[in-house]
């Protein structure tokens, strides 16, 4: 019986932590305020709101798991799933900034549909 373990070092642990608070604060956030946010500050109706974030949440239904499979798959001298986070953390703070903003438009311009 072989019992090679390595422990973990404090800074790692923090290092781990960190990362994955950054992303849950963004995902938290997105989760618990985005429907307020979109019927009360941005005016939107409810129905299209909710029509709005589900289409989001199904479009994420079937894109994870081909991001997934496809991070599965990455091999580079970085590992499997780093690059990945780093290529990516630029673009998903450009989409949730953008999914705070207010622009000016028409109501049926908000939903995407004139």
């Amino acid at each position: 019986m072989n019992n090679n373990i390595q422990k973990i070092s404090v800074i790692e642990k923090i290092g781990y932590s960190l990362g994955d608070l950054a992303a849950n604060l963004i995902f938290q956030t997105l989760m618990t305020f985005l429907a307020f946010f979109y019927t009360d500050v941005y005016k939107i109706p409810p129905a299209s709101a909710s029509a709005i974030i589900f289409s989001g949440g199904m479009i994420g239904a079937f894109f994870n798991p081909i991001m997934g499979a496809i991070a599965d798959r990455t091999q580079t001298r970085w590992g499997k799933f780093r690059p990945w986070i780093l290529w990516t953390s630029i673009p998903f703070g450009v989409m949730a900034l953008l999914a705070f903003s207010t622009p000016q438009f028409s109501p049926g311009g908000k939903i995407a549909y004139a």
